[in-house]
């Protein structure tokens, strides 16, 4: 017995591209777009952390030296409070302000464990609280992208928006094939007989027939039209959230660039000010060789001077970080990281 499909569902003898097929690709195509933007979200979380970890460390000693530094004006300010030259005051302040030094420094370093240990999880190595890395930071892109490479048309295929044309295209081949479900199906119905009586005398006999059925969707009282009505709904609803996810890209896009623009220009800034504080620094240094200079005063110097550098260090690490964000807001189609 043979019943062959000659139409049904959308195919016509199984020779065309039926909607249950089509279907099924762009099924496999929106998961395909899937795994891109994953990707896109693994390069940035370990960037991230890679980013956080080795800033904490290198600021680390930074904070080392501004603990020490305040270790000793405290020692300074106690001995002239002893010969009258400053006020309980100045060394309540001094003293808080050392405290203020060595929780920094227990934050870096709480920080620095965190992210080996959130590092060392994310790669699937063995948990270490002490991650071995390199302490050089990446470059930030030079020259940074411009708004045309990131709104221009290499937006158009972006993974998101790829990802969407592809659960649209889904959406449409099964309303497609709903909306085919309304129609007669057609089939093909053979069978073939052998009758034999097994007395060794030739008197078997072969019986063939064929006929072709056809089912019309008459008794359903009107669910199979709901249900395409219903999908055709959702094929628009689609169609209508394709525009709602451009407008979302080119907002987080456009939103992360204007960040790393604030943090550019506060870098420069900085930059400024950690070379004036360095020049400082160098000429309070030559005047205490000298014997002209308070070694309070040049404590308060460097100590400017760190504040400065550690600021600037922080500041670019996290320009950095927008920069991996951006990578992944782009959805790979501006790249920073490989």
């Amino acid at each position: 017995h043979l019943k062959y499909p000659l139409f049904a569902d959308g195919s016509i003898l199984g020779l065309n591209n039926p909607p249950a097929v089509a279907e099924r690709k762009a099924k496999k195509q929106a998961l395909a777009w899937t795994v891109n933007l994953t990707r896109e979200v693994v390069i940035y979380r370990i960037t991230d952390e890679f980013v956080s970890t080795v800033s904490a460390r290198n600021r680390m000693g930074l904070a080392e030296r501004r603990a020490k530094l305040l270790d000793q004006s405290v020692s300074i300010i106690e001995e002239q409070q002893k010969q009258g030259l400053k006020l309980p005051i100045d060394i309540k302040v001094a003293k808080e302000q050392f405290s203020a030094g060595q929780t920094l420094l227990k934050l870096l370093r709480e920080q620095s464990v965190a992210g080996s240990l959130a590092l060392s999880k994310t790669l699937g190595v063995a948990s270490s609280s002490n991650l071995s890395l390199s302490n050089t930071l990446p470059d930030a892109p030079d020259p940074p992208p411009t708004t045309e490479q990131l709104i221009g048309a290499c937006l158009n295929h972006h993974p998101s928006l790829e990802k969407q044309r592809a659960v649209i295209e889904q959406a449409k081949q099964e309303y497609r094939l709903e909306r085919f479900r309304l129609y007669p199906s057609v089939y093909l119905d053979g069978s073939a007989s052998y009758i034999d009586d097994f007395s060794g005398v030739s008197n078997s006999e072969s019986f063939f027939s064929g006929a072709i059925a056809v089912n019309v969707p008459i008794f359903d009282f009107g669910a199979q039209l709901a249900t395409t009505r219903s999908k055709l709904m959702t094929y628009k609803a689609e169609q209508a959230r394709l525009f709602s996810t451009a407008d979302n890209v080119n907002f987080e896009v456009l939103k992360v660039y204007q960040t790393i623009y604030t943090l550019t220009h506060n870098i420069l800034g900085l930059q400024g000010d950690v070379a004036k504080a360095q020049r400082d620094v160098q000429v309070i240094q030559a005047q205490q060789q000298q014997g002209i200079a308070e070694p309070l005063i040049a404590i308060e110097k460097e100590l400017h001077l760190i504040a400065k550098q550690d600021e600037l260090e922080g500041i670019q690490a996290r320009r950095l970080t927008y920069y991996a964000r951006l990578q992944r807001a782009a959805g790979g189609a501006w790249k920073w990281i490989p």
